[in-house]
């Protein structure tokens, strides 16, 4: 049997993370006839049927499900070899979006740093903000890759979990009237989202006193007391205190966070980054 073309594994991996041959072929910058033909070939090869085709979507069989594992450690040795043997390849700009979390941007920085000395032909542009507007960038391909928080995982390679908590000034006590005044990053935070989310499905009323684009304005904000807030419990540490308390506030969702790539085929580069991020956020 003749040796396995690998570009038929990059395919496979790409239509079983899109679910659509529409789709994978738009990140991988060739036609859907080509990616179809990939995918028949690489069934031919394993004389296995890999998915399930509609006029719509596609469904991965057993036997695709099955072969993912095998694929991803196959793809990521060739990427690995290709960056200690081909260290040329490294080269261009990656795009990343961060979230504004305070407590993440050191070990950030210092996975920055050893992946930037030891890769001096790529540079990096950081975007800190909200993962609503990342994943839009990623879709507009505005951006390469993004670490995404959300309140559950919702595809990306999840990379932890934590525990969302009610922050207050040190002074704080619970409203004489009942309604509780909430501070919040603006627009679609995650944070935002599930602390009017809880509230609301206790009956608790609220008014969002103060909003900012910057967390950090909005801890200062709880410090002096004016508000209350939600973070995650890492960045519950500055001249605040948690509100543990659920005869008082109600309980918040875990979050997760994720790492997410735009709608094409990443780079070596890119990956290589992703994989830095991974192994420094994971020692956390």
């Amino acid at each position: 049997m003749a040796a396995m073309d690998t570009s038929l594994l990059r395919c496979f991996l790409t239509v079983s993370d899109t679910q659509s041959f529409s789709a994978a072929a738009a990140r991988l910058n060739v036609t859907q006839s080509t990616v179809s033909h990939q995918i028949a070939r690489l069934e031919g090869h394993l004389g296995k049927q890999l998915f399930e085709r509609t006029t719509r979507n596609c469904r991965i069989t057993t036997d695709g499900r099955d072969l993912i594992p095998y694929a991803e450690r196959l793809m990521q040795s060739l990427d690995e070899m290709e960056q200690k043997f081909k260290p040329q390849v490294l080269s261009g700009t990656v795009v990343i979006g961060v979230p504004d979390d305070y407590y993440l941007f050191g070990p950030i920085t210092e996975a920055l740093r050893g992946f930037m000395l030891s890769k001096p032909g790529v540079a990096v542009e950081m975007k800190a903000g909200l993962g609503a507007n990342h994943i839009r960038d990623l879709r507009d391909r505005n951006l390469d890759l993004a670490l995404v928080r959300e309140a559950s995982g919702s595809g990306g390679e999840i990379l932890r979990s934590e525990r969302m908590v009610w922050i207050a000034g040190h002074d704080w006590e619970p409203p004489s009237d009942g309604v509780f005044s909430l501070g919040a990053v603006d627009g679609g935070c995650t944070y935002r989202k599930a602390a009017i989310s809880a509230l609301d499905a206790r009956g608790l009323p609220w008014k969002c006193k103060f909003s900012c684009t910057s967390l950090e304005g909005v801890l200062a904000v709880v410090r002096a007391g004016l508000a209350i807030s939600v973070v995650t419990i890492g960045d519950a540490t500055k001249g605040v205190r948690i509100i543990d308390d659920e005869m008082v506030l109600p309980a918040l969702p875990m979050t997760s966070l994720s790492i997410k790539y735009a709608e094409k085929e990443p780079s070596l580069a890119t990956k290589a980054l992703a994989r830095t991020m991974a192994n420094a956020l994971a020692k956390l």
